[in-house]
């Protein structure tokens, strides 16, 4: 079912949904990772809070920052028990000493721990989206994040090992994904730095200038792997977003595809020069010209003929990464203290429930099924608390156990 985006946002039903329907217990349950049998890390995680209050006719909003509790009545009492209620929940790092002592606590007070945090927003894919602009978002480029997703859930998982994984939907544009283990929410800035510049594969940049270069790693299996998933989804992005019809993005391919490849580039000079009406057309016919498979035929060449589905030129592997591979804010990763929206939040814009997903499931999520604040009759986050109590806590505190334990995954 689709629900409209709804931005009439009350403090009268943001009550009802933390009294009622906000899972309080299990939120509680996850950020102190009771499975490791650790002490007093609730106290120590800093929760920042966002009110809104009207004054002669002008919404203000205000910031309460440095905010930590106790226990999970302590944390109700301020979601639902006060004159005003939140907007909207941030969660911090956790520090060496509780945050109530910090005023007391000078120089000796810093962060120890946080989950290593990404956030993949549509925003930074509007130079290549033809479908949506500004703030809208629909199954077509939600694509781009399904792809954002599998890419980095496949490194995460094999690549440093990683479990305890959650993506939770932002509300309006976009997806965060928390990475919860032990040893990674340990790791220090300097380790998430180095993880976020393995990740990344586009840089920052003028969106239509070369902003792939893989020379000397084209063959590491974190590339090949990045480039098999993006390639497996590349026939749906032409089709969907028929980009290549763009004269900037056609300058753009041909800034990847140079005069080496004779044929080929020769092959897009002249469709620079004229006009192109269909994006799928142009790219296989490319394709044609560097003797690889196109993308819609992928799948059967990589079965039938493995060899074949592996023998793409590096400068195609940079061309098709450049138009879709995951754009990653790296200043939320690497910063240890950054905030980040809680899962279960309302956006206030939308009225939408930032709703924890599953991986596999993200391919095929709608955000515009997502219920909205005024559509909570039925209870219909049932589905995305009973994931997030029964397989993400779940799984938080088993494999923390297991952990500290020294126990293997396996």
């Amino acid at each position: 079912m689709a629900y409209p985006d709804d931005p009439v946002v009350t403090e009268a039903n943001l009550r009802f949904y933390y009294e009622k329907l906000y899972p309080v217990r299990d939120m509680v349950r996850w950020l102190q990772y009771e499975g490791e049998k650790t002490r007093g890390l609730l106290p120590r995680r800093e929760l920042s809070f966002t009110f809104q209050r009207d004054a002669g006719g002008v919404t203000n909003e205000f910031y309460m920052r440095w905010q930590s509790f106790e226990n999970q009545k302590q944390l109700q009492n301020m979601l639902s028990g006060r004159d005003n209620v939140p907007y909207k929940l941030d969660i911090g790092a956790i520090y060496n000493r509780p945050v109530s002592l910090m005023q007391l606590s000078g120089s000796n007070f810093h962060a120890v721990e946080r989950e290593v945090v990404f956030d993949i927003d549509m925003n930074d894919y509007d130079d290549l989206r033809t479908c949506c602009t500004d703030k809208r978002i629909c199954h077509k480029c939600w694509r781009y994040i399904s792809i954002a997703a599998e890419v980095l859930t496949t490194s995460l998982r094999e690549d440093f090992g990683f479990k305890n994984i959650l993506w939770v939907y932002s509300g309006r544009r976009g997806i965060h994904c928390w990475v919860c283990d032990t040893h990674a929410r340990a790791l220090p800035s300097e380790a998430r730095s180095a993880i976020v510049d393995y990740l990344t594969l586009v840089s920052a940049g003028d969106g239509h200038k070369k902003r792939v270069h893989l020379f000397g790693c084209e063959e590491h299996p974190s590339v090949q792997r990045a480039f098999d998933i993006c390639y497996r989804n590349f026939d749906a992005l032409l089709r969907e977003q028929n980009f290549l019809v763009s004269p900037a993005h056609l300058k753009t391919t041909l800034d990847y595809i140079g005069e080496k490849f004779a044929k080929a580039h020769e092959f897009l000079q002249s469709a620079v020069r004229g006009s192109v009406t269909s994006s799928v057309d142009l790219f296989n016919e490319l394709c044609k010209k560097l003797d690889v498979c196109n993308p819609a035929d992928y799948r059967k060449t990589k079965q039938e003929f493995p060899a074949r589905s592996r023998a793409f030129p590096t400068p195609f592997k940079e061309l098709v990464i450049a138009f879709s591979y995951p754009r990653l804010d790296a200043a939320v990763s690497k910063d240890i203290g950054h905030l980040l929206k809680a899962p279960f939040c309302i956006h206030a814009k939308t009225g939408r429930v930032c709703v924890p997903l599953e991986p596999e499931q993200i391919a095929t999520f709608r955000p515009e099924e997502v219920p909205t604040l005024r559509d909570m009759e039925g209870s219909p986050l049932n589905a995305y608390i009973r994931f997030f109590r029964e397989k993400f806590v779940h799984g938080c505190t088993i494999n923390g156990a297991r952990e500290r334990r020294g126990v293997s995954y396996t």
